[in-house]
């Protein structure tokens, strides 16, 4: 079954902190759209938790945005492979502004 993905994926590399109630966890953008993002970090929150975003655009800049958790993946081999899927139910201009100067380079539809 293929699955046809509603906007395109850009793999771009942004550090953002993902908060829950009192929890943070840390980690790194790997895909990117309009949609949401995955995310590789250390820990992950549980597929449906509502999360609040803040995301580094540059080093002066940052994002802050609502998401839910979609797909959360954790590894017990390698740490590295952990990470979630966030649907992204509030954006910042900052952002779309981003994903839409890579619309016309390369995505990973």
């Amino acid at each position: 079954m293929v699955v046809k993905r509603e906007s395109e994926r850009f793999l771009i590399k942004l550090p953002v902190e993902v908060t829950a109630g009192d929890r943070v966890i840390k980690g790194t953008t790997v895909r990117v759209s309009e949609k949401g993002f995955f995310v590789r970090a250390q820990k992950v929150f549980n597929v449906g938790t509502t999360v609040d975003i803040d995301l580094s655009l540059t080093e002066e800049s940052s994002c802050r945005m609502k998401g839910v958790i979609k797909y959360a993946e954790t590894s017990a081999i390698s740490v590295r492979q952990n990470g979630m899927g966030i649907e992204l139910v509030e954006t910042c201009p900052g952002y779309l502004k981003l994903i839409r100067s890579f619309q016309h380079g390369r995505s990973l539809s």
